[in-house]
């Protein structure tokens, strides 16, 4: 096969969170009220069209929709993003679609509204079903709110579900790191990512 028949993967970037995070280094921004959405949807759609003509005839094989908070987004904002890739670039049929989640925005007509926008996988912001850990982490969300994202996902028909959770959390012991890892697989996602803490320097946490 030829390079040129190989399909790309696209990365989108949606860079404001409700709160930073302490431990994040990502190219993230906390909202200022009312977030520039439609002018930022339009901002991608206007580069996509520039660069378009560089890959013609790839297509793309998969898109991953990261942040930042991409499900601060409405689904109709990321309808219109994926219409825009499908049309200037080409989308593959069987494209692997990802949209991250904070389980502290998640509402359940939106997950609805991003499944019916062409979006087949969901990952889901979990890092630990500890409040105290959570808190410690800055998270935004409680161990409850996360276990109702996971089921708001599978009730929004999402058939592939990813969960992070990290490990080597401030004061962790080993018997919370395996109960974190215990409740996320009782959940049945397709997917766990289980990552450990690093500090990052600029962070509040190195």
């Amino acid at each position: 096969m030829q390079a040129t028949e190989i399909p790309l993967s696209l990365y989108v970037h949606i860079p404001w969170c409700v709160k930073k995070c302490p431990y994040c280094d990502f190219n993230s921004h906390e909202k200022r009220s009312v977030l520039p959405e439609v002018r930022y949807i339009d901002a991608l759609i206007a580069d996509l069209k520039r660069q378009a003509s560089a890959v013609a005839g790839r297509g793309i094989g998969s898109v991953y929709i990261g942040g930042g908070t991409p499900s601060l987004f409405s689904a109709q904002s990321i309808e219109r993003l994926l219409d825009a890739v499908a049309r200037e670039t080409g989308l593959a049929k069987d494209a692997e679609i990802t949209i991250e989640a904070n389980p502290g925005t998640f509402d359940q007509q939106n997950f609805a509204g991003f499944r019916s926008a062409g979006v087949n996988r969901i990952s889901i912001g979990v890092q630990s079903f500890d409040d105290t850990l959570l808190h410690a982490l800055g998270r935004i969300h409680d161990a409850n709110t996360a276990r109702q994202a996971v089921l708001a996902a599978k009730q929004a028909h999402f058939e592939n579900i990813n969960i992070d959770v990290m490990y080597a959390l401030p004061g962790q012991t080993l018997k919370q790191a395996r109960r974190d890892v215990e409740q996320a697989i009782a959940l049945t996602p397709s997917h766990i990512s289980y990552y450990q803490l690093t500090l990052e320097p600029h962070t509040h946490f190195y």
